[in-house]
């Protein structure tokens, strides 16, 4: 009897130390997270979801441009595919395929996980680093939402003067809006902000992620004209990992710079 009570209580106090190591594992996840911020990233499937995942795939459409992005969750490295040239982000450099000439953008460099970033939101920024500011509910378009500022440390990113303001549901926490600036090329901070409604989300593998996304211009009365619209689409997220030979740099390939 003495043994089993013994046996018992030692197996109660192993469960318990298991217990709390996962919680704080969970914990450690939002440590540096404020709580309203928390809320947004679970009510897309939560940040522990998120990060156990190891590949994300998509095709990408906005009007004539049809691109296949490749991207490694865990390294960030990135493979973006078109008829016409290929980007490859190896962790340190982005190449292009089969010269630089072949990218029409002004720098692949820039380019290489834009798409990522806007898509992967608001699960980025979530990224060590970041510093979270709560601002007031703001009226968009008819509808009022809870705000949340965002900016990075120094050093952090090509681009750390960048920032971000989502814009929420109050009631589902559900993100819809993105403003935020460009700082890559000027390196300095901007005093005007675009934005980014997110109009169709889409549930894959437990995670709330983008369908459609339309880019805004802003002026001093809010939302100005419609700029674009991206489409996205034979998305895949998963926690297998990307084949790393689709990260091989081909003979005929160019760095780009960070300028």
């Amino acid at each position: 009897m003495i043994k089993n009570i013994f046996f018992f209580f030692c197996l109660a106090i192993l469960l318990t130390s298991c217990s709390n190591k996962k919680g704080e594992l969970n914990l450690d996840l939002y440590k540096s997270i404020p709580f309203e911020f928390q809320n947004v990233l679970k009510a897309h499937g939560g940040l522990d979801k998120w990060q156990s995942m190891a590949s994300l795939t998509f095709n990408f459409t906005r009007g004539e441009k049809k691109e296949i992005h490749q991207i490694d969750l865990k390294s960030r490295k990135t493979r973006i595919d078109s008829d016409d040239f290929s980007i490859i982000y190896d962790g340190l450099d982005v190449w292009v395929s089969p010269n630089k000439e072949a990218f029409p953008g002004s720098s692949a460099r820039f380019y290489h996980n834009l798409m990522f970033y806007f898509y992967a939101m608001p699960f980025v920024l979530a990224d060590p680093g970041i510093q979270y500011t709560n601002l007031e509910p703001k009226e968009i378009l008819g509808k009022m939402f809870n705000r949340i500022s965002i900016k990075y440390d120094s050093g952090i990113g090509d681009a750390p003067d960048d920032e971000y303001i989502i814009c929420f549901d109050p009631e589902t926490n559900k993100m819809e809006w993105l403003f935020y600036t460009v700082t890559y090329f000027s390196k300095e901070k901007g005093n005007s902000y675009n934005a980014i409604h997110y109009d169709k989300w889409g549930v894959q593998n437990g995670l709330l992620l983008p369908e459609t996304m339309a880019g805004f211009k802003t002026n001093i009365e809010g939302i100005g004209d419609k700029r674009y619209e991206n489409i996205f689409e034979n998305i895949k997220i998963t926690s297998d990992p990307l084949d790393q030979n689709i990260f091989k740099i081909p003979e005929s390939a160019e760095i780009d710079s960070l300028k």
